[in-house]
């Protein structure tokens, strides 16, 4: 087992869902997450020998259907979930993942990443043996776009403008009763 923190370095992988612009909060704690996948069975035993964890169902890896930004399907995957917590134990704010073109300039508009992009990814790893539980712990530090796919909301439904919602006098009129 790990025994000293170390920056590891994960290269040419696919990356979903990411969230790198403000933390959210799916378990009560705020953290910037995303999901690195590849098709690669090698590489995720490697990955796996230095921590990551990928998914697992009754202790066999998972692979899972991946679909391009027009929902095709493009193959099946292994996926892992990276994250790093927005504040650190004191409450202090831990900063953002770092996201760097293959340049290596600052990323401005990391919203526009979409799934399907191919990155490779930095975690910060350290031990910990906390409550009777031992492990390594992997924190998501920065990534490095080497091909970006564009994250485009597609059109989908919404509303449109309706008269006033302010009930009439003659629709307030009558009994209770009249309304069921």
């Amino acid at each position: 087992m790990l025994t000293e923190v170390r920056n590891f370095k994960i290269l040419d992988v696919t990356i979903n869902y990411p969230k790198l612009d403000k933390p959210v909060n799916p378990f009560g704690a705020e953290q910037y997450e995303l999901q690195i996948a590849t098709a690669d069975e090698t590489k995720v035993q490697e990955l796996e020998e230095n921590y990551i964890k990928f998914r697992r169902k009754d202790g066999k890896l998972v692979k899972t259907m991946q679909k391009d930004k027009n929902g095709n399907e493009i193959g099946e995957m292994f996926t892992a979930g990276l994250k790093r917590k927005a504040h650190k134990a004191n409450g202090e704010s831990n900063g953002k993942v770092r996201v760097v073109n293959s340049d290596l300039s600052e990323m401005e508009e990391v919203t526009t990443i979409g799934n399907g992009s191919k990155a490779n990814v930095i975690v910060f790893q350290y031990p910990y043996d906390t409550a009777g539980r031992k492990g390594v712990a992997s924190s998501l530090t920065a990534i490095q776009i080497t091909d970006l796919v564009v994250f485009s909301p597609i059109g989908g439904v919404d509303f449109e403008a309706v008269g006033s919602i302010e009930p009439t006098l003659a629709e307030i009129q009558g009994s209770p009763s009249d309304l069921f």
